[in-house]
Protein backbone atom coordinates (compact mmCIF):
# COMPACT_ATOMS: atom_id res chain seq x y z
CA UNK A 1 0.00 0.00 0.00
CA UNK A 2 1.37 3.39 -1.00
CA UNK A 3 1.68 6.04 1.71
CA UNK A 4 0.85 9.58 0.64
CA UNK A 5 2.37 12.65 2.27
CA UNK A 6 0.18 14.84 4.43
CA UNK A 7 -0.29 18.53 3.73
CA UNK A 8 1.95 19.34 6.71
CA UNK A 9 4.69 17.10 5.33
CA UNK A 10 4.43 18.77 1.92
CA UNK A 11 4.59 22.23 3.48
CA UNK A 12 7.62 21.26 5.58
CA UNK A 13 9.40 19.89 2.53
CA UNK A 14 8.63 23.04 0.55
CA UNK A 15 9.89 25.41 3.25
CA UNK A 16 13.03 23.35 3.82
CA UNK A 17 13.79 23.90 0.13
CA UNK A 18 12.64 27.56 0.16
CA UNK A 19 13.41 29.00 3.63
CA UNK A 20 13.46 32.52 2.18
CA UNK A 21 9.68 32.32 1.82
CA UNK A 22 8.93 31.65 5.49
CA UNK A 23 8.60 35.33 6.47
CA UNK A 24 6.04 35.98 3.73
CA UNK A 25 4.17 32.82 4.79
CA UNK A 26 4.07 34.02 8.40
CA UNK A 27 2.69 37.37 7.30
CA UNK A 28 0.02 35.63 5.25
CA UNK A 29 -1.12 33.23 7.97
CA UNK A 30 -1.45 36.05 10.50
CA UNK A 31 -3.42 38.14 8.01
CA UNK A 32 -5.76 35.19 7.43
CA UNK A 33 -6.11 34.77 11.19
CA UNK A 34 -7.23 38.39 11.59
CA UNK A 35 -9.93 37.75 8.98
CA UNK A 36 -11.31 34.40 10.15
CA UNK A 37 -10.05 33.98 13.75
CA UNK A 38 -9.29 30.31 13.06
CA UNK A 39 -6.76 29.65 15.81
CA UNK A 40 -6.53 25.95 14.87
CA UNK A 41 -5.34 26.76 11.36
CA UNK A 42 -2.92 29.39 12.68
CA UNK A 43 -1.41 26.97 15.20
CA UNK A 44 -1.11 24.20 12.60
CA UNK A 45 0.78 26.54 10.28
CA UNK A 46 3.03 27.74 13.09
CA UNK A 47 3.85 24.12 13.99
CA UNK A 48 5.01 23.52 10.42
CA UNK A 49 7.29 26.57 10.57
CA UNK A 50 8.62 25.52 13.99
CA UNK A 51 9.49 22.05 12.72
CA UNK A 52 11.22 23.48 9.65
CA UNK A 53 13.26 25.80 11.82
CA UNK A 54 14.32 22.99 14.10
CA UNK A 55 11.99 23.02 17.11
CA UNK A 56 11.60 19.52 18.54
CA UNK A 57 8.28 17.75 18.88
CA UNK A 58 8.49 17.83 22.68
CA UNK A 59 8.82 21.61 22.61
CA UNK A 60 5.60 21.93 20.59
CA UNK A 61 3.33 20.04 22.98
CA UNK A 62 1.40 21.92 25.63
Amino acid sequence: MRKFKTLDELEEEYFRKHPEEINDYLTEIFQEYTEDNDSGALLASLRVVARVQGAGENELRT
